[in-house]
């Protein structure tokens, strides 16, 4: 869908309520037209967690706990074997 937008005398583009509270980056693209693209935000302490390494570990433990079942754990037996 295209719509045409004004840019007002404040330099600012109405998008619309649909979109309101949503992040967007905007590129320039060669010619001085402007692009749009919707975009997650991830705060910076947590940026390790979506680099291609992580991801991978991650995905691996996915699979992991969809092929194996939750077991019951031996706390007692388990202190027993740390001596505490």
């Amino acid at each position: 869908m295209q719509t045409i937008k004004v840019v007002g005398k404040r330099g600012q583009i109405s998008v619309g309520k649909a979109l309101a509270g949503q992040a967007f980056v905007l590129q320039e693209l060669p010619g001085g037209d402007l692009l749009l693209k919707r975009a997650v935000l991830v705060p910076f302490d947590e940026r390790w967690l979506h680099e291609p390494a992580m991801k991978a570990k991650l995905a691996q433990a996915e699979k992991w706990m969809q092929q194996n079942s939750p077991t019951s754990s031996d706390l007692a037996g388990l202190a027993k074997k740390l001596g505490t």
